[in-house]
């Protein structure tokens, strides 16, 4: 109770203003407004420091999704282009099916009834501080074998191209054709599989990432994986290459 008065010092000050000029008038009365006015403050701010607690937590648990999703999501496109929309569909599905549930529970979901779209905006706000937070390091070579996935991995890949001076987008998943990164440099377009998984390119994979550079017309296709030797010569005709 007095952390939240200290943080809001306004409402604070206007309510001992008000207290006084009571006590001032009518102690008894006054005493029982201050009382009564805390009393419905308070219920009422608790739940919703409770939301704010239920979100932190379901934001913290879930992080390291969190923060490759909104890489993923919020990845320039190929003319450079940044579109939110995708990101902030994600955490309104994201608050609607993590987070509601337990506001139901604890039946605090009513405070959001008032003005949803204004409330759904404070939460996505909260989520996307405490992922701006969360520091992405360097993964040692175990990390990447062991605890990245698929999507993580496709990331990763970008940011290695980002740093060698390409210009590398994730496009979005659906119409893509088999490209998870379209990369630039001087001139040269490549479009890039990334295999995340132990084992070699065999020719499926050979024929998909020569299908997505036709589509997407790229010079070269590229996949992040050492190929089989069955593959080598639908690899060397097609002019595919291991990165």
């Amino acid at each position: 109770m007095f952390r939240y008065l200290w943080r809001h010092k306004i409402f604070s000050l206007a309510l001992i203003a008000a207290f006084l000029i009571g006590l001032y008038l009518q102690p008894v009365a006054a005493w029982s407004a201050l009382g009564l006015q805390l009393f419905l403050r308070l219920t009422k701010v608790h739940s919703h420091l409770v939301i704010l607690d239920l979100t932190d937590r379901a934001a913290l648990k879930h992080v390291r999704t969190l923060a490759t999703k909104r890489a993923h999501m919020l990845s320039p496109d190929e003319y450079g282009n940044v579109s939110e929309e995708a990101w902030d569909k994600h955490l309104n599905t994201f608050i609607r099916k993590t987070l509601l549930p337990d506001f139901q529970r604890r039946k605090i979901d009513h405070l959001l009834a008032s003005d949803p779209k204004r409330h759904l905006g404070r939460l996505r706000s909260r989520i996307d501080r405490i992922v701006d937070r969360y520091q992405v390091t360097a993964p040692s070579d175990t990390e990447v074998e062991d605890l990245m996935t698929g999507r993580e991995f496709e990331v990763y890949c970008r940011e290695i191209l980002q740093e060698a001076g390409w210009q590398a987008a994730l496009p979005p998943g659906s119409g893509d054709q088999g490209a998870d990164i379209i990369a630039e440099k001087d001139g040269s377009r490549v479009v890039i599989q990334c295999k995340f998984y132990n084992g070699a390119v065999g020719n499926k994979a050979v024929q998909e990432a020569y299908a997505a550079a036709a589509f997407q017309d790229a010079h070269m296709p590229w996949w992040s994986q050492t190929q089989s030797s069955p593959s080598q010569p639908i690899s060397s005709h097609t002019r595919t290459a291991c990165c």
